[in-house]
């Protein structure tokens, strides 16, 4: 009696290796050799921008900040005058009002955070520092050239790239656009994607349940999946076992969107 030859064992998903799978950095690296990235650039408001992609890069229309100001509450006065006597508080730069006059040798001015540093003041002392006497001020010693002080353009300079493209937009950068005057952004279309599943085994929630039947629930997870990217698509519904029925609603998902997602 001849013995019949073993059965061959395919490969499948069963195994622990199937020498046919792909790692995944060479997979996502042939699906991008595949697609055009979309280029498609739409105006939308500020409000609207969030999670968007910059379509193109945004330049500074102003130096930020847009004048020299103070980063404390404190006193306005000439480094060079912090020689141990007492100066003269001769007014006051609020933010949004600035000091009118100019400060002179021996004089300071009461300063507010974002105050515009008055004319003659390169050094701000914090009023934690300050001992003050009617109209005059003591200085505690240890204060610096320069300090506590914002100068025009040191974070932005007029005409520089505030933002470059491709990036999604976070809630820091809207803000950042906002602080520039600048009231809507140029972004990349949204890509489209077109949705279905298949089987005729499967029922839209509320429908009673046949044996062998199931819930269609893959259609929700993709639903909330591309939502939550931030996607325009298409839900095509359930598309039962029929060749001819799959093939017009994959030329439909074709031709409305970007990308098809079948389950």
């Amino acid at each position: 009696m001849n013995t019949p030859d073993p059965v061959s064992r395919q490969p499948s998903c069963d195994d622990e290796y199937d020498p046919a799978w792909l790692p995944v950095d060479t997979a996502l690296a042939r699906i991008a050799q595949a697609v055009s990235p979309i280029s498609d650039v739409e105006v939308v408001a500020l409000r609207e921008a969030l999670d968007r992609v910059l379509g193109v890069d945004i330049q500074s229309p102003m130096a930020v900040p847009n004048h020299t100001n103070s980063a404390m509450d404190g006193y306005a006065l000439r480094f060079t005058d912090l020689n141990g006597s007492s100066l003269k508080v001769v007014g006051t730069a609020w933010a949004g009002k600035a000091f009118a006059g100019s400060v002179g040798p021996g004089e300071c001015a009461r300063i507010m955070t974002g105050g515009v540093m008055p004319e003659g003041t390169d050094t701000v002392v914090m009023q934690e520092h300050v001992e003050q006497q009617d109209d005059y001020i003591r200085v505690a010693d240890g204060q610096r050239d320069g300090q506590h002080v914002r100068y025009a353009g040191e974070d932005l300079a007029e005409g520089a790239t505030a933002l470059v493209a491709g990036r999604r937009l976070l809630p820091g950068d809207i803000g950042m656009v906002a602080s520039l005057g600048i009231g809507e952004l140029p972004v990349l279309r949204r890509p489209r994607v077109a949705f279905f599943s298949n089987g005729d085994e499967l029922r839209s929630i509320g429908q009673p349940l046949e044996l062998g039947d199931v819930y269609d629930s893959n259609r929700y997870t993709l639903n909330g999946m591309l939502r939550r990217a931030g996607m325009a698509f298409n839900d095509l519904g359930v598309v039962r076992d029929d060749r001819e029925q799959i093939k017009k609603t994959f030329l439909k998902a074709a031709d409305m969107a970007d990308v098809v997602i079948t389950s």
